[in-house]
């Protein structure tokens, strides 16, 4: 693991100590500790894992994206329903008046590209997880395994760029920034979703923060240092949307019940009992509406 000694945000070497944690989610052994930029706020992994050890976090045979269903889609109806009970929370996508050519970073098996492709998109994916990359291509999307980077795309290609909750799973995020840049064509769309470490039940929970996700989420960002770091890159920042769910809370005091043990999250009966989540998500979308909820989305054009 290298250590960083400046902020990968503003450069400053004014950096701290800040949370030393266990892995809650998939069990790797050991504690995995962070710093914070005192001038900017950013916290991310120190030391910081190299792409081989970071792809030893991952249980492929469980991790969630690699293995959500593509062809057992919620219907509309049952998307709707999901919605009203605050139990499903869509993402704030930016709407296009014509289908165009989308990149998903960090895809998974490639589920959420398969709305764009049934709506007439020219879909691409990029995923790091040979499981989810070949289960994703034997479902006719064109999924690429390794990084942006390496994707090799050319200059100007994509419409849209899209990075739902694997952004902060990155270890070089200026490097896959610049990459986004020189790929998107001028004027297309950016989105990225991820945690909120300035959210309310971040600052209640700390090291039991359910999104510390400690050792797969590298960076923890906040409105403020993600849409430095876009600006920084050319990219215009056009809407902040804050977009928690039930899962952030119910996960935060499982971690928390859990803290002594060697229990995982999933184990716990805050996911299990169907009644937790509405009331859990009506919480949460109270959280969204006052800017405080446990994870944001940015919506950005290249200039």
């Amino acid at each position: 693991m290298e250590q960083i000694q400046q902020c990968p945000n503003c450069n400053s070497k004014n950096l701290a100590n800040y949370l030393t944690a266990q892995d809650r989610h998939y069990g790797n052994k050991g504690a995995f500790s962070t710093a914070i930029c005192k001038h900017c706020g950013l916290i991310f992994m120190n030391p910081m894992p190299n792409n081989v050890e970071l792809a030893s976090f991952y249980p492929p045979a469980t991790y969630y994206s690699f293995h959500e269903s593509i062809q057992n889609q919620q219907s509309a109806f049952k998307q709707k329903l999901f919605k009203l009970l605050c139990i499903n929370f869509p993402t704030h996508d930016p709407a296009f008046a014509l289908p165009g050519r989308i990149v998903d970073i960090g895809c998974g098996n490639g589920y959420s590209l398969t709305a764009y492709k049934k709506a007439g998109w020219e879909v691409y994916g990029v995923e790091p997880s040979e499981v989810a990359a070949q289960i994703g291509n034997e479902n006719g999307l064109n999924i690429f395994c390794g990084t942006l980077d390496e994707a090799k795309f050319p200059d100007n290609h994509f419409d849209y760029i899209r990075s739902n909750h694997s952004f902060e799973h990155i270890n070089n995020p200026n490097e896959t920034l610049a990459e986004m840049k020189r790929v998107l064509k001028v004027g297309g769309k950016v989105f990225i979703g991820v945690p909120n470490s300035s959210g309310a039940v971040a600052k209640i929970f700390k090291k039991f923060w359910y999104y510390l996700g400690l050792p797969v989420h590298t960076f923890n960002y906040n409105p403020n240092t993600l849409s430095e770091m876009l600006t920084k890159h050319g990219f215009n920042v056009e809407k902040i949307y804050y977009n928690s769910t039930w899962a952030g809370i119910l996960g935060s005091l499982q971690v928390y019940l859990y803290r002594n043990t060697t229990k995982l999250s999933s184990d716990g009966f805050f996911f299990k009992v169907k009644l937790f989540k509405p009331l859990a998500g009506a919480m949460a979308r109270i959280l969204n509406l006052l800017k405080t909820g446990d994870c944001i989305e940015i919506i950005a054009s290249k200039k």
